[in-house]
């Protein structure tokens, strides 16, 4: 999901030569990547500070809008609760943004509930998802897949934002898909146990 948004930023840039390939990490099967870990990081950084702010809300509410897709495919009790859970916990996240770095302004709440972080429509999301969750254990094992991806992604940013107020809002998102991991880490161990 993160590399077909980063493909669209590309396009609306002006980039013309973009590949995504379906499927993502998933489906790939050979070859080794070249270059340094930060390297295209840049893009990201040299946007304006309200635009990498729309940029995570936005991921925010992608990732609340997926659990709560998986969460009509559940029959399981608390399989259905704990992606309602993690739901609300992306959506008090969105308002802890909204706190403390809107900085009073609007913030896009026009999301199209069709679709979903990265530009993928729900049922595409769904449907690549479907068959890997079965119950608790491959729920909590996706979301610690995901959040470990926001904290890769967020981590680094504020390596190397060249702006304080970029890099102190880079390191808070950071901060905050430890907390998510921390807890989804307590599931995983109450079911291993």
């Amino acid at each position: 999901m993160r590399s077909k948004a980063a493909a669209q930023l590309l396009q609306a840039e002006g980039f013309t030569q973009i590949y995504n390939m379906s499927g993502g990490i998933i489906a790939y099967e050979g070859g080794k990547a070249a270059g340094d870990e930060n390297q295209g990081m840049e893009y990201f950084v040299r946007k304006n500070f309200a635009d990498v702010f729309q940029m995570s809300y936005a991921m925010e509410e992608g990732l609340k809008q997926l659990y709560l897709a998986l969460a009509e495919l559940v029959e399981d009790d608390k399989a259905k609760a704990l992606l309602t859970r993690l739901a609300r916990f992306e959506e008090g996240h969105k308002a802890m943004l909204r706190a403390r770095f809107s900085n009073g302004a609007a913030v896009d709440e026009v999301i199209d509930s069709e679709s979903l972080e990265g530009g993928f429509d729900k049922q595409q999301i769904l449907d690549h998802f479907r068959g890997q969750i079965r119950g608790l254990e491959d729920i909590i094992q996706l979301a610690m897949m995901l959040e470990t991806q926001a904290l890769d992604l967020y981590s680094r940013l504020s390596r190397t934002a060249e702006d304080e107020e970029s890099k102190v809002f880079f390191q808070y998102m950071a901060k905050e898909e430890k907390l998510h991991l921390g807890f989804l880490s307590d599931e995983y161990d109450t079911l291993i146990v």
